[in-house]
Parts: structure tokens; sequence; C-alpha cells
């Protein structure tokens, strides 16, 4: 721990108490006509979802008549798992999808050869690592836009609450925090297993980081296991998973139910950070590069329309339609979108907090995020982020970083085509593809400089 100090508890508790002015200051285009970007090669499109919080700007974007507006006629098809989302998307059933943002880095060094560390396995089916292995195509996933920033949360089970674990906010100071966290998890007769989405996802780095800021190794201490929904309920119930890493709308929905409490939230962790995306295969973007503006453009006023507090009343019949979200979830999510998070406290007493900032979908004033930087736009040095921990992780069997990685991430998160709708919207682009991180970006107070990946990566004491 003495490279990777944790972040200063005050700032951390201020983090989830104090935030710079949240406004909407992008630009509102869904009150202009239409783009017009040329010719639309395909008009009717098929556009994989799951049913998280951040697929919001899709459902909007169909309910409120976006993609008609540029010309769409878009079915929106509800996937289990961000696997069936990549399988679909593969097979050509569909167009377009909402996916993880480290999604296509994943996939290019899986069809590299690589295979998922076995402790992330263990959670899957014969069936899902079968299917995962027939996403091995010469067509590679691409970004085509950033969904949002932010979403993600880390919840822990009722047996680690009544071993005294609490939210990171219930602690008098830094040290009682890092004390009781490492006495849980070293205690403990077997490394217990920690629920994740999928190996790739934002919320099992995020989480991994977090842990090792504590002193906690994300390999010996912990068990990674990628779980559906009803497992990680079942686990927590038997006892068998002592935590999980997800986005909403399950999450508010477990807490409501009382089978678990939020420890901490991923935008204290890495403000700032992308999460989903709107991606397709490359070979499909070649093919449609009209309809492919033309649907950034729909998706992007749709973004907008959701940061706006006006139309969160709005939003309310929408997601909980069936065809976008599954059964059980309650209505926790509208509170979310109206800036307000329940930390689901399992002693009675109320633990909600204001987080105006939980999840971005466009713009918001804070400190990490001024214009022109917004939550559209595809940072490189996100992915080079990304690509560093995949290396601290071995994932996909990668041991060093890569020294193409430059030209691999130019290639699956190309912006040409967001900077032309950008363009349309009068919209302002951050210049330049790689950001500096400053210190209070991160939960330990290290920055990060995407120059210098292989510094960044030695400064690790925990990693496999």
């Amino acid at each position: 721990m003495k490279r990777r100090q944790f972040l200063q508890y005050s700032a951390l508790s201020a983090a989830g108490l104090t935030f710079a002015a949240c406004t909407n200051q992008g630009s509102t285009h869904f009150t202009q006509p239409a783009a017009n970007f040329g010719k639309l090669e395909k008009t009717d499109l098929q556009i994989g979802i799951v049913s998280s919080l951040d697929c919001l700007p899709l459902v909007v974007a169909k309910e409120k008549g976006m993609f008609k507006k540029y010309g769409l006629n878009v079915t929106l098809v509800k996937q289990p798992t961000w696997e069936q989302v990549q399988q679909e998307l593969h097979s050509g059933k569909l167009d377009a999808a909402q996916t993880l943002f480290a999604m296509p880095l994943w996939e290019y060094f899986s069809s590299k050869g690589g295979k998922s560390p076995a402790k992330e396995e263990e959670g899957q089916s014969r069936r899902q690592r079968r299917d995962r292995d027939r996403v091995k195509s010469d067509a590679k996933t691409v970004a085509l836009m950033g969904l949002n920033i932010n979403g993600n949360s880390i919840s822990l089970s009722p047996a680690a609450w009544k071993a005294g674990l609490r939210s990171r906010q219930s602690y008098s100071n830094l040290n009682e925090l890092q004390d009781g966290y490492n006495k849980f998890f070293r205690e403990l007769k077997t490394p217990p297993a920690f629920a994740i989405a999928h190996p790739a996802a934002m919320a099992n780095y995020t989480t991994r980081y977090w842990l090792g800021t504590m002193g906690i190794d994300a390999e010996r201490d912990v068990k990674f296991q990628v779980l559906a929904p009803d497992a990680i309920l079942a686990g927590l119930d038997n006892g068998k998973v002592v935590g999980y890493a997800t986005d909403e709308l399950f999450n508010q929905q477990t807490l409501t139910d009382k089978k678990a409490f939020t420890a901490a939230i991923d935008r204290d962790i890495w403000r700032g950070h992308p999460e989903k995306i709107l991606a397709s295969l490359d070979t499909w973007l070649k093919a449609n590069p009209i309809t492919a503006k033309a649907l950034m453009a729909a998706v992007l006023e749709a973004c907008q329309y959701c940061d706006n507090q006006e139309n969160v009343a709005a939003l309310a019949p929408i997601l909980g339609k069936s065809e976008y979200t599954n059964a059980g979830t309650n209505k926790s999510w509208q509170k979310i979108l109206a800036g307000s998070y329940n930390f689901g406290a399992l002693d009675g007493k109320a633990q909600v907090l204001k987080v105006p900032d939980f999840q971005i979908f466009h713009f918001q004033s804070t400190k990490y995020l001024q214009q022109p930087n917004h939550a559209n736009f595809l940072w490189h040095s996100h992915a080079v982020w990304v690509l560093t921990q995949m290396v601290r992780w071995r994932q996909q069997q990668l041991t060093d970083y890569p020294k193409d990685a430059d030209a691999i991430i130019k290639q699956l998160y190309p912006t040409e085509g967001y900077a032309d709708v950008a363009k349309a919207f009068w919209l302002s682009m951050p210049k330049g593809q790689l950001k500096i991180e400053q210190p209070d970006t991160f939960v330990d107070l290290i920055a990060f400089d995407p120059n210098k990946p292989l510094e960044y990566l030695n400064g690790f004491e925990l990693r496999a």
C-alpha cells in the first residue's frame, strides 16, 4: 500500500455529499429539424439492449420518436446477457447494440486466442462458454458513441452487514474503513464469491481497483464469478455470494428486498468513467456509414433528453415497459434520475444521499466534466486505461501492454462519424483523444496519464 495510497476520508465523504452545480448545458437538438447526412443505406434496424438503466437513451429514442425523425424504423430487441448481445450482433440478427465500453477490446484480444480467466468463468454454464467462443470472426465490434458515464454500484450481502461492514459514508475515518473491510475478507475461510455481469464490465475493473486501494487482493482474497441476477439472489440467500458489482435497475430492487446494501458507487472510485456504448460491427459500419450517423444523431438527441430534469416524469411510463426491462424491477430508478441514491441500509435507517451525477447520459457541469467534454465522446485514453487493467489482471492472456495499442484503439473506437454528428448538433468536441485523469478523479488520488501506460501499470502492487 506504499505506492497506492487511499483517498483521504474527508474527500471520500465529500464526494458523496457535495457536487458542483449539475445543469444540462449540452446542446439540446431535439427541438430542431433533423440533420441531413445523406441517403440512408438501410432504414429498418434491429438494435440489442439489456435490461438496465443505461438502455434508457435507446428506449427514449424509440418511444419519443427520435429514430423516426431521422428516417429509421427501429426495433429494440431485449437480450438476457451481454454475451447474448454480442452473439446476436455477430450473427447479423442485430445491426447495432448497447454494450460494454470494454467489449471491443475484450473481443479483439479474444480473437487473438485469449481466454477468460478461470476464476471468472466458473459461474458460467457450458452453453455460455460455448457461445462465448463462437464470438470469433473477422468482423470486429466497434464503438459508435458513448451512451453514459458512471452508473454502477458495489453491494454486499447481509452477512457482511452482520459482520459490521457498512457503506463508505458510515465510517468516521479512513483507518476504521480499511481495518473493517480487511478484517472481514481475510477472516473468511475461503475467498468469497463476488458476482459480476461480464469480465469486460466496467464494474469488474472499478471493483478490483476499489478493493486494491484497501489492500484486498482481487485475485486471491475474492473469487469473481459471472452470474445471472437469479443466481446472485440465490447466492445471497444461501451465503455463497458475498457481494456483486452491477448497474441499475437490478441493484435497487435487491436493496428494497433487504438482500444487500450498497458499499460504494463507482463514480466515487473513478469519477466520469465510461460505461456503456452504442456499437456495431466494423463491416456493418463500412456498409452503412450514413445510416450510422443518423442512428447516432437520434441517440444523441435522446441522451440530451434524458439529462434534462424536466423530462424525468415523462420517463416514468417508458422504461418500465416489459419489452425493455425485466419484471420485478422497481421504480427507484426514477429517484436516481432525479438525483437521489438509496444505499439500502439493513438496519431500517434511511441511507439516501443526493447523487445527481450517479449516471450522466450527455452532460452535467461537474468538476470532472466540463465543456466541451461530454459523456458521448469516445476518449481513446479511457480505452488505454481499460487495456492497462486487462494487462494488470491478465485477461485474455495479456501479460504485457501491446506495442500497437494505439493503432488497435483507433480501429476499435473510431471517431470520424460521431464528429460529423456533433458538428451537425453545433456541439464542440474536445481537442485530441487522450485526457490525463487528475488525481482527485480516482479514489486513491493517483493520476492516470494515458501517454505513460507502462509506468502506470508498474505502479500497481496488487495484480495477477
